[in-house]
């Protein structure tokens, strides 16, 4: 079917989301739908790839450790499973989501792209969507570079998210970002720091120690390595001469 009439046939479907973060989901007018463990991985990779994929591609990433007629054996097999609700649409030799399928992850890189925007005020739900994992558990060649992505985009733009909420005077979402980013990635000194700087704010001397001390602590235990004088100097007037 020619992409035009395939556009104009999907007015009417009903809503469906697919869920990236925090594990793979699909829902149809909020009601989740199962999905067979193959159909869920060419969902998802048409999710991330957002262009039209073609049916070579697809089956050669999907099915990398078979035979190339196995392989488009098995996405045929797929596309048959995933014909309802219809979620995946075909044109000539590609494969794409259905126009107006919403994916969770497509929002997110907008609040990453959107936490260091100045001209636009930090959403109060970024957070929570940009502490979750990309399809956590899943370990597959053509998904790993876009997880790896998203870790580094989402530690980021949680420090930028801290830093606006600081300044904005929103302490509480200030420290709920820096604690998200600690959480994401327990070994990353500046949002450590940026804690630590929220506590000597908020009037938390003791609490600023505990925090310095416990990334300390876990920086010698698992690299061997001292935190950097950045953050040290935050701490040093209140450890005296230790």
């Amino acid at each position: 079917m020619p992409a035009e009439r395939v556009f104009a046939a999907m007015n009417d479907r009903p809503r469906t989301t697919v869920h990236l973060l925090d594990g793979f989901g699909l829902d149809c007018d909020q009601a989740r739908v199962h999905v067979v463990p193959s159909a869920r991985k060419l969902v998802a990779l048409l999710a991330l790839r957002e262009a039209p994929v073609t049916r070579s591609v697809a089956a050669a990433l999907l099915w990398r450790e078979t035979t190339a007629r196995r392989a488009a054996a098995c996405l045929r097999s797929t596309l048959w499973r995933l014909s309802e609700p219809g979620v995946v649409s075909t044109a000539d030799d590609t494969l794409f989501l259905r126009p107006g399928v919403e994916v969770d992850f497509h929002r997110a890189r907008r609040l990453v792209d959107a936490a260091t925007s100045a001209d636009r005020a930090p959403e109060p739900e970024a957070v929570a969507l940009l502490r979750t994992d990309l399809l956590p558990g899943w370990d597959y060649p053509w998904l790993h570079e876009e997880q790896d992505w998203w870790r580094e985009a989402r530690l980021r733009a949680l420090e930028a998210l801290s830093a606006r909420f600081r300044s904005s005077g929103d302490r509480l979402r200030a420290h709920q970002a820096a604690l998200a980013a600690v959480q994401t990635d327990p070994l990353r000194e500046s949002a450590h720091r940026t804690l630590v700087e929220l506590h000597l704010a908020e009037g938390n001397p003791a609490q600023a120690v505990r925090q310095y001390t416990a990334y300390r602590l876990r920086l010698r235990s698992e690299l061997g390595l001292e935190p950097s004088p950045e953050i040290h100097r935050l701490v040093r007037p209140l450890l005296g001469g230790r």
